[in-house]
């Protein structure tokens, strides 16, 4: 999904090649916007971004200049947009007057470009493509940052890798000990495959119990035994923005949980039963309850791993992951433990207000050709389980109409441990079914430990298949065991 971009200048005899030569490429579609004629035009189309020459004194412009555009035109436009000016007059004093002013509203400069940048990235020369290159990736990457975008930038018909891990329960005396080095196996055989991952997606269960030195450990075996083997020392920091994961069961602290349950005295110095406050929020405060530090810790490790300022930012932990849209793929984080608490452990849900939270923010969105992804921890429980095996437990009343409604065509989870594949066909799914992939434990003994990678191939920029890929770590080795497809019916 291409950036759209707004250049407006007063110098089309003289600047439109220059423009065409560096916008032109997949990444951005440019509207250009030569007169005041042409703004009028085009003042309700919403765009990614604006290019804008900082004096505008030629044809019917009136000697404007971008300062006053930005106060009349771009902080009114339809949809927020970051602003780049470009001049060749920056070390000019009138120019920090117009700075002053594009200060004062609410729109916001993003970069400041020289016109000999333009000049010079498309001058024929050996260096020129370098330049070129940099220029463009200055513009790309400041729309990145600002729309939420991962740098991930494949071609058109490049297929995308997925490898998923879930369950790894770092600190679980319940570890396996042949797990000793899952991580560096996991490294060493899509390596040795050539079949290196795109993206990494963590369903849940990250830590044992929710402890900050849990995932401490986890933080420096997944970047240090994984991500650097994989993706290079010098790109960890580079592949943070490719990362996608949710909590689990074992990741709520619910020692603090269990906190609300009682009261210190300090003239006593011991604790006593309290009554437990009701589960709504203090709107004057982030905390008034113990309880909402539950997930604390795996906030701050998700937002060192990934830094990815929802973690920090969302109060359910739950939100439509649009960094990948212009791969022609979206993820939906699901936070299934959210309303989990020590006197309900097995309390498992999609929070209703964080579901009408995301549906609220996709209104107007476009998405015919995306293709959608749901994470969580739990799922539906395996086929032929026990009704006390937990799973999602507001499935039927909340979760199956969110999936219906925004076109989720996979599901990935974790928690049971073993891997499966299945697929819904019942209403609403008839036409299109819902794919299920449970992905096995990486450490815990008991089980089969192993790990998927999630193959998706695409054309023109759109996903067209998708396979699973199962792979079993034992007798100190990593085995590819099966595949399946899971796109459409199969």
């Amino acid at each position: 999904m291409a950036y759209k971009l707004m250049v407006i200048d007063d110098s089309q005899d003289k600047r439109e090649k220059l423009y065409l030569e560096v916008l032109s490429i997949p990444e951005f579609e440019t509207l250009y916007v030569w007169t005041r004629t042409d703004l009028i035009k085009h003042k309700d189309t919403p765009v990614d971004g604006y290019l804008i020459d900082i004096f505008l004194d030629g044809g019917d412009w009136a000697s404007d200049n971008a300062a006053n555009l930005i106060k009349t035109f771009i902080q009114n436009a339809p949809r927020p947009a970051p602003v780049f000016l470009i001049s060749q007059h920056w070390g000019e004093e009138r120019v920090l007057d117009v700075l002053k002013q594009a200060g004062e509203s609410s729109a916001k400069v993003v970069q400041y470009l020289a016109w000999s940048e333009f000049q010079q990235a498309t001058m024929p020369d050996n260096a020129a493509k370098s330049r070129l290159d940099a220029l463009r990736n200055k513009i790309s990457s400041e729309l990145n940052l600002w729309h939420g975008r991962s740098g991930f930038r494949p071609k058109p018909d490049d297929t995308i890798r997925i490898l998923i891990l879930a369950d790894a329960q770092f600190g679980d005396p319940a570890t396996d000990p042949k797990a000793t080095f899952a991580e560096h196996w996991i490294a060493h055989t899509l390596i040795k495959n050539k079949d290196l991952p795109d993206l990494l997606v963590i369903a849940g269960d990250i830590s044992h119990s929710g402890r900050p030195d849990q995932f401490a450990l986890a933080e420096e075996r997944l970047a240090l035994d994984l991500m650097e083997p994989l993706w290079g020392n010098n790109n960890i920091d580079r592949m943070r923005d490719r990362i996608v994961l949710v909590p689990g069961n074992h990741d709520v602290n619910l020692r603090f949980s269990a906190c609300d349950n009682y009261k210190f005295d300090p003239t006593t110095k011991k604790f006593q039963n309290e009554t437990v406050l009701p589960l709504e929020r203090n709107t004057n405060s982030r905390y008034h309850r113990h309880h909402d530090y539950t997930l604390e810790p795996f906030r701050y490790f998700a937002h060192r791993l990934t830094k990815d300022r929802n973690f920090v930012d969302s109060p359910e932990l739950s939100w439509v992951d649009r960094r990948f849209l212009h791969c022609g793929l979206r993820f939906f984080v699901l936070n299934s433990v959210a309303e989990m608490t020590s006197t309900r452990p097995d309390h498992i849900t999609f929070s209703e207000n964080a579901m009408r939270l995301i549906n609220r923010s996709l209104v107007g969105d476009n998405t015919n050709s995306i293709f959608s992804i749901a994470v969580s921890h739990h799922g539906l429980r395996p086929d032929g389980a026990k009704d006390t095996i937990k799973q999602v437990d507001n499935w039927e009343n909340v979760g199956r109409d969110i999936f219906s409604m925004n076109g989720i065509g996979l599901w990935i989870y974790g928690h049971y441990h073993e891997f499966s594949t299945r697929s819904v066909n019942s209403s609403p799914f008839v036409e299109k079914p819902l794919w299920l992939v449970q992905t096995p434990t990486l450490r815990i003994k008991y089980s089969t430990r192993g790990f998927c990678v999630l193959e998706l191939s695409r054309q023109g920029g759109k996903i067209c298949d998708a396979k699973i890929h199962h792979y079993v770590l034992e007798n100190s080795a990593s085995v590819k065991r099966s595949n399946r497809r899971v796109f459409d019916k199969g």
